[in-house]
C-alpha cells in the first residue's frame, strides 16, 4: 500500500478534534468536563482526579514475567501500582520470544537471544499459553481481577482492586491461526499488539532488521477477528506501511502504546508527525514511555506528551510504561514506576485536572469501552 503521509495531514490536523467530538464518552463522568478542585497540593488534585478516572498504564511486563521463570507476577510489583494509582495494567506476552530467545524457562534453563532454533509447529502457541497463565495465575491468587470488559474495571476500580489486562506483544504466538486469536480471547485476552521485533505473518517492524511491507493476508484477517470480538489492535513497533494498513482495515480505533515523538527524539521506535495524525484521525492514541535514553527527566517526558496534546489534541495521548522492558527510566518515575510524579509533572506543567486525568488513563478507557461495545456479545 502506498500512502502519501504530507499530503493529508493538514486536513487530518483540522479533522481530528471534530471527530473526537464524536467519539469521545465521560469515563466516570470527569474526562470530557473536567474537575474543578480549587486551590490544593499536586498530591490531593491527583488523588481527586483518581477517584473520577480509570487510570491505565497502556503497556508493561511487571515483574519480567513475560521472559523470567516466575510462576506469576509478584505482589510487590502489584503494590507498586497500587501506590501509583494505577487501576489497570496491560500485561504484554512478548510471543516472539519463541522464535528469537531472550527468555527463561521453566526448568531454569536461560535461552539467549539468537540461539533458539526455528519452532516447531504449536510450540509459539504453547509459549503464549505458559507465559498467559501466569496472568491467571495471579488472578487465581487473589491479587488482582482479569480485566475482561471496560464494566468489570469499573466494578474493580469501586472495590479497590488492581485490573490486570492481558495482551500480545506481537503476533507471532498465533502462528497465523485465527482460531489460536479466538482460543486466546476465550481465556481474557482483550488486546492485540501485531508486530515486535521481527517482521511476522501479521506485518512488518520499525527496528532493524528493516522489512517493507505492510500488513499480510493474514495481518488483515487478524484485525477483522479483532474488531469483531472486541479486542484492541495495538501497532506498537509497526512500520509506517503496516500502521497505514492497519488503519484502513480497522473499523475501531488503534494504539500506539509506547513510543515518543520522532521530532523530538530521532529514533526507529518513534513517530512521525504524519503517523501520529494518522492514529489520531482514526480516534486512537498514543501512548508515551517513561525511557530513559530518550526521555531522561520528567521535563522531557511531559515534553512528548504535549507536543502530541498541540498537534492533534489531548484526546489522543496516554502513558504506556513498558515496566520492566527498559535498561533505564525517567527520573522521577524510576524502577519503582511513580506514575503520581508523571500527574503531578503535568499539573505543573500547566494540564487541567480533566487533561491529565485523560492522559493517565481516560483516553485508553474511551478506545477500550468503544472497542468493546462496537463487538457482539
Amino acid at each position: 500500500m502506498t500512502v502519501c503521509l504530507t499530503s493529508i495531514v493538514r486536513r487530518r490536523i483540522c479533522s481530528v478534534r471534530t471527530l473526537v467530538g464524536r467519539l469521545a464518552t465521560p469515563i466516570l463522568t470527569v474526562v470530557a468536563v473536567g474537575l474543578t478542585l480549587g486551590a490544593g497540593q499536586s498530591a490531593n488534585r491527583v488523588a481527586a482526579i483518581h477517584q473520577q478516572v480509570v487510570f491505565v498504564d497502556m503497556h508493561a511486563h511487571p515483574s519480567r514475567f513475560h521472559r523470567a521463570n516466575v510462576p506469576h507476577i509478584e505482589p510487590d510489583e502489584l503494590a507498586r501500582y497500587r501506590r501509583g494509582l494505577m487501576d489497570v495494567v496491560v500485561c504484554n506476552i512478548s510471543t516472539d520470544a519463541a522464535f528469537s530467545g531472550d527468555y527463561v524457562k521453566r526448568d531454569g534453563t536461560e535461552v539467549k537471544r539468537g540461539e533458539l532454533p526455528r519452532p516447531k509447529p504449536g510450540e509459539p502457541f504453547a509459549f503464549t499459553l505458559d507465559r498467559f497463565a501466569r496472568i491467571t495465575r495471579t488472578i487465581d491468587d487473589g491479587d488482582a481481577v482479569l480485566a475482561t470488559s471496560p464494566e468489570a474495571v469499573l466494578d474493580a476500580k469501586r472495590q479497590g482492586k488492581l485490573a490486570l489486562l492481558a495482551a500480545l506483544e506481537g503476533g507471532d504466538g498465533l502462528e497465523a491461526r485465527v482460531e489460536n486469536l479466538r482460543d486466546l480471547y476465550r481465556r481474557g485476552l482483550r488486546l492485540l499488539q501485531l508486530v515486535h521485533f521481527r517482521a511476522n505473518e501479521l506485518g512488518h517492524v520499525q527496528t532493524y532488521p528493516y522489512s517493507p511491507g505492510g500488513l499480510t493476508p493474514f495481518g488483515r484477517e487478524a484485525v477483522h477477528e479483532a474488531n469483531r470480538l472486541g479486542i484492541i489492535i495495538d501497532l506498537a513497533h509497526a512500520n509506517t506501511e503496516t500502521i497505514m494498513d492497519a488503519l484502513k482495515e480497522s473499523s475501531q480505533p488503534v494504539l500506539f502504546s509506547h513510543t515518543g515523538v520522532k521530532a523530538l527524539h530521532d529514533g526507529d521506535r518513534y513517530l512521525t508527525d504524519e503517523e501520529i495524525v494518522a492514529i489520531a484521525s482514526k480516534g486512537g492514541v498514543i501512548g508515551i514511555w517513561p525511557n530513559g535514553d530518550s526521555n531522561p527527566t520528567m521535563d522531557d517526558l511531559v515534553r512528548n506528551i504535549d507536543y502530541v496534546k498541540k498537534l492533534v489534541g489531548i484526546d489522543h495521548v496516554g502513558i504506556g510504561s513498558d515496566l520492566r522492558g527498559m535498561a533505564s527510566y525517567t527520573s522521577g518515575f524510576g524502577e519503582d514506576a511513580n506514575f503520581r510524579a508523571i500527574a503531578e509533572a503535568l499539573l505543573a506543567r500547566g494540564f487541567s485536572d480533566g487533561e491529565t486525568g485523560k492522559v493517565m488513563g481516560g483516553n485508553f478507557f474511551r478506545v477500550w469501552q468503544q472497542v468493546s461495545a462496537a463487538a457482539p456479545h
